[in-house]
């Protein structure tokens, strides 16, 4: 089976060709949710396509922050990352996927047998010289991609990685909560409208009629703000199996705008509207790791809809609860900057408070927003 076989950005249909991945009852146990500590050059390889394919338009501030930054050595990558399909496996690696876990001693370190047969997939484009020199193994150049790479991530990624996290962490409650409730079948379900899990298949749209058996070495259940629309599948003999998918829509995903994340500031009318007792119970009562829907969240602060709704806004507005909406639920859950407060004791001593609110009252269409 070839590389470009292998690695599919999915674009039609399932009624059209169709990736299939295999999984044995081992494959299922080795299922696993990736944490977001650490965000890997796969997210700044796919904000490159973004970026290219003009989508970065719709994060206007991110966008003209890295057009503005843009290393020299950048075009270097472009000569290897288009703005849609197949990028080189050896630039995504999924084992020490992150700058701090080696990624790019990782990809420095790729041999030659590897370097040849994946860059002659993009032997269909008019590429430059030192293309060739590098599919012959010469280090130097593998170097200098490397390097690219490395500035591209601190202009790309770095700058708002602690507002990447906030939407990739509330993801991955969303869905450990769906494994709690419903196994790991309907988290393989639900990762995509276009998706499909078929025991023991899962089926997503692919460029071609292929099957991928895992063999035993599970899957990696990755979330990726810049993956695009449909979900990727970044599989290969080498690496592990790796499946990216877009979040589940954060309320503030339009946040990443933002040039740095260090930039966050709150009004002074947002951090009058945070202080008091019932809103520091809210921000503890969040901390629960599965989170809390604002009806769960009224039961059990003894609280109107209403007022929990109001409440979990102010603390959104502040940066320290993010909200998903997945279908007609909203659940929230606290970021970590909020983890951060709690931590340090500034609410503990305020949520310990009873809280004696009399409820709001009711406003239009609070039960539809949320249940």
């Amino acid at each position: 089976m070839s590389l470009v076989a292998k690695r599919c950005a999915p674009e039609k249909g399932i009624g059209g060709r169709m990736l299939r991945i295999h999984f044995t009852a081992q494959d299922l146990a080795r299922v696993v949710l990736a944490h977001n500590d650490a965000l890997p050059v796969s997210e700044a390889v796919m904000s490159l396509q973004v970026l290219r394919r003009g989508s970065g338009l719709l994060l206007p501030g991110w966008r003209r922050h890295v057009l503005d930054h843009l290393p020299a050595q950048a075009s270097l990558l472009g000569c290897l990352v288009p703005a849609s399909g197949w990028i080189p496996d050896f630039l995504t690696p999924s084992n020490h996927a992150s700058p701090a876990g080696g990624a790019f001693e990782v990809i420095r370190a790729t041999p030659r047998s590897r370097l040849g047969p994946e860059l002659r997939h993009l032997s269909h484009r008019r590429l430059p010289p030192w293309v060739g020199q590098l599919a012959g193994g010469d280090r130097e150049t593998l170097n200098a991609v490397s390097d690219a790479l490395a500035a591209y991530y601190d202009i790309a990624v770095t700058p708002v990685a602690d507002r990447m996290r906030t939407i990739l962490d509330a993801d991955r409650v969303q869905r450990v909560h769906t494994m709690a409730r419903a196994g790991v079948g309907a988290v393989l379900a639900g990762l995509h409208p276009q998706v499909r899990w078929r025991e023991p298949v899962l089926e997503l749209p692919g460029r071609g009629e292929v099957d991928f058996h895992l063999e035993g070495r599970g899957l990696l259940l990755c979330a990726h703000v810049f993956c695009g629309p449909q979900p990727r599948a970044l599989l290969n003999n080498v690496d592990t199996p790796v499946l990216v998918y877009s979040p589940v829509r954060s309320l503030q995903i339009g946040e990443l705008a933002a040039e740095r994340s260090s930039d966050t500031k709150c009004s002074p009318a947002a951090l009058e509207a945070l202080l008091g007792r019932t809103r520091a119970a809210v921000l503890h009562a969040l901390a629960d790791p599965a989170g809390h829907t604002t009806k769960q969240l009224a039961l059990r602060l003894g609280i109107s809809p209403a007022s929990a709704s109001e409440h979990a806004s102010a603390l959104r507005a502040v940066g320290l609860v993010t909200s998903l909406r997945y279908a007609n639920t909203v659940r929230h859950t606290v970021t970590r900057l909020g983890t951060s407060l709690l931590v340090t004791g500034n609410a503990k001593t305020a949520a310990a408070a009873p809280t004696n609110e009399p409820p709001a009252p009711a406003r239009h269409g609070i039960s539809q927003q949320d249940r």
